[in-house]
């Protein structure tokens, strides 16, 4: 068997800390080791890992203050091991999670990168819908255009240090140009679907927001999937001139509707498929608007934050 490093990073993770570290030791494939970069916890989580550590010699503590690139870069730079499995606390990853992502460098030793994936673990039929409306299912995943998030992921660390590491210049979705990056410098990456981890999404519209937001103000300060957002952005200022226009001519508010039914009957339509209450058709403007939202006001903070 391969020796593996499993790394995470995190910070204030005292009521999930305890599932994911078993979820990480009790895996089919043996790990190494297990190196968990906190960024200077307050809320008892280093006396947490402190104590299974204590029992469990896998387990690596490492303390260092910074966003979620400077504790993955700092947990890699540590791991003894030439494989690095990437993910994060507050997932919990199936059994056999490993197993399925090591496999390909198993059958390929030239075998550089390997994407996993990640399925949700709702706890409300918000996070239910929420979820299924922003994901795609492991089966609607193209390989070769994928990017996969560090949920699950695992690289060569020669790769890693090839470009840089982890971009510790964002503190909002890294991974994108840390995928971007591997791309670029020529490695290809191949797609392990059963290689699960499990997480739960936000619990509430609020959270909802916030999340993707993050994310787009790191797409903003990396300039990534500018076009999307652009267009997002046009699409959004027409509707709110329209929406002024309706002052002027009334009738022009059925135009409006039909356009936003339009919109949100092309965004759900994958829902369909899902043997789900009907009322999750409730869930669909608002969500998909906050989703749209967060995206547009978060991209241009990040373009300002460059």
């Amino acid at each position: 068997m391969l020796k593996i490093s499993v790394i995470t990073t995190e910070k204030n993770e005292a009521k999930s800390i305890k599932s994911f570290m078993m979820g990480i030791l009790n895996q089919t494939y043996p790990i190494d080791e297990l190196i968990i970069c906190d960024g200077g916890s307050t809320d008892g989580t280093i006396e947490i890992i402190q104590e299974y550590a204590a029992r469990d010699r896998r387990i690596k503590l490492v303390i260092k203050p910074g966003n979620r690139s400077v504790g993955r870069n700092e947990a890699i730079r540590q791991a003894r091991s030439s494989i690095i499995a990437v993910t994060d606390v507050g997932t919990v990853a199936d059994k056999n999670w490993l197993r399925y992502l090591i496999e390909p460098f198993e059958k390929d030793p030239s075998t550089q990168v390997v994407g996993g994936f990640f399925k949700s673990a709702p706890q409300s039929f918000f996070e239910e819908v929420s979820a299924m409306l922003m994901l795609s299912d492991h089966d609607q995943i193209d390989p070769k255009t994928w990017l996969p998030s560090s949920r699950s992921i695992a690289f060569k660390k020669e790769a890693w240090e090839k470009v840089g590491g982890y971009p510790e210049h964002t503190s909002y979705n890294e991974d994108t140009p840390f995928d971007l990056s591997l791309k670029e410098a020529g490695y290809e990456f191949l797609f392990a679907p059963k290689a699960i981890v499990y997480w739960r999404p936000r619990s509430d519209l609020r959270g909802f927001f916030k999340q993707y937001y993050n994310y787009a103000i790191g797409d903003g300060i990396d300039l990534i999937h500018a076009p999307s957002y652009l267009r997002k952005i046009l699409f959004y200022l027409f509707l709110f001139l329209l929406l002024i226009f309706t002052v002027v001519e009334p009738i022009s508010f059925l135009f409006l509707t039909a356009i936003l039914f339009l919109y949100w009957l092309r965004r759900s339509r994958h829902m369909w498929k899902k043997k789900l209450p009907l009322k999750w058709l409730l869930y669909v403007p608002p969500v998909i608007v906050v989703k749209d939202l967060a995206d547009i006001f978060g991209f241009v903070r990040g373009v300002f934050k460059r």
